[in-house]
Order: structure tokens, then C-alpha cells, then sequence
């Protein structure tokens, strides 16, 4: 069986040459389990970061509150000091609970604030202080006034919770 050359050839022609066949693209869903494994994952990691947050703002709650109210005391007299001393006290009591802080008093109470925070009070305004507290006679100079109020809001700011130490 004699082969013809001729019709090979042009069988096999650049010109009888058709388009290759490209399949479909592969879709993105649904996706492989090992995708949604770590969707799921990366969901609970969000909700867990999202309730430490929320958490952490409930928290601090007492912190915003008692800032806010510091704002209310800014002007010089005794009773706004007065008035600034015992909202520290009261920041401190809803940290730590009443047990803990209604027992501490003079050096006590600001060995314990200076140790809980980055608040620090020198001894002469201790002295000040307790003399503004006591002394009915006792004239308060406005730098006085102006240390309580940098001394409280430092405390508020900076001092760690019961849970913290």
C-alpha cells in the first residue's frame, strides 16, 4: 500500500491546525475545607478580640466617670481639693473594694497610692494636705490646688487594678 506523501503532508499542514481547548476556570467557591477551616478560625479570633475589648471598656468605666467628674473641680478652694482627695479615695475603693482601702489613711493611704500608680506625692505636700484636711485655719496656696489636681489625675490614669497587681 503505496502511501501518498502529498496528503500526509497537508494533513499535517499549519493550516489544518485547530485552537487548543481551554477548560473553565476554576471557581473561588465553594472552597476547599482547609478555607473555611481558617475563616472559622479567623471569625472567632475576631469575636474573642471584640468581647476582650468590650470587656476592657466596661472595666475602665469607673475611670471615665471619675475623669470626668475631676473636670468639675479645676477652680481653687478648699472644698473642691477636699473634694479631689476623696474622689481618689473613691477611685481606689472601686478598684480595690472598700476592704481593702477604707482602713488606709495618712501615710498609708499615700504609700499605697504611690505604690499602686505613677503617682508621687513629696512629703511637703502631705503636710499641706493634711493640714488643707484638719486645720480649719489652714490657708491654701493655688500651687497646692494645681499639684492635687495633676497628683489625682495621674492616679486615675495610671493605677492598676486588683486584678493588675
Amino acid at each position: 500500500m503505496p502511501v501518498d506523501m502529498n496528503k500526509t503532508i497537508a494533513e499535517a499542514s499549519l493550516d489544518n491546525l485547530h485552537d487548543i481547548i481551554i477548560p473553565e476556570a476554576v471557581g473561588f467557591f465553594p472552597p476547599a475545607p482547609g478555607w473555611t477551616i481558617v475563616l472559622l478560625l479567623l471569625l472567632a479570633l475576631l469575636f474573642h478580640t471584640l468581647v476582650r475589648a468590650y470587656k476592657r471598656y466596661k472595666k475602665s468605666l469607673y475611670r471615665r466617670e471619675a475623669l470626668e467628674e475631676l473636670g468639675r473641680y479645676r477652680e481653687h478652694s478648699k472644698k473642691n481639693a477636699s473634694s479631689l482627695l476623696l474622689l481618689a479615695k473613691r477611685v481606689a475603693m472601686a478598684a480595690y473594694g472598700r476592704e481593702d482601702i477604707a482602713k488606709l489613711y495618712d501615710d498609708s493611704w499615700w504609700d499605697f497610692m504611690e505604690k499602686h500608680s505613677k503617682a508621687k506625692v513629696n512629703p511637703e505636700a502631705r503636710e499641706d494636705i493634711a493640714k488643707l484636711l484638719y486645720d480649719e485655719s489652714y490657708t491654701m496656696n493655688p500651687e497646692l490646688q494645681e499639684n492635687i489636681i495633676t497628683f489625682v489625675t495621674l492616679w486615675i490614669k495610671t493605677h492598676k487594678g486588683k486584678s493588675d497587681v
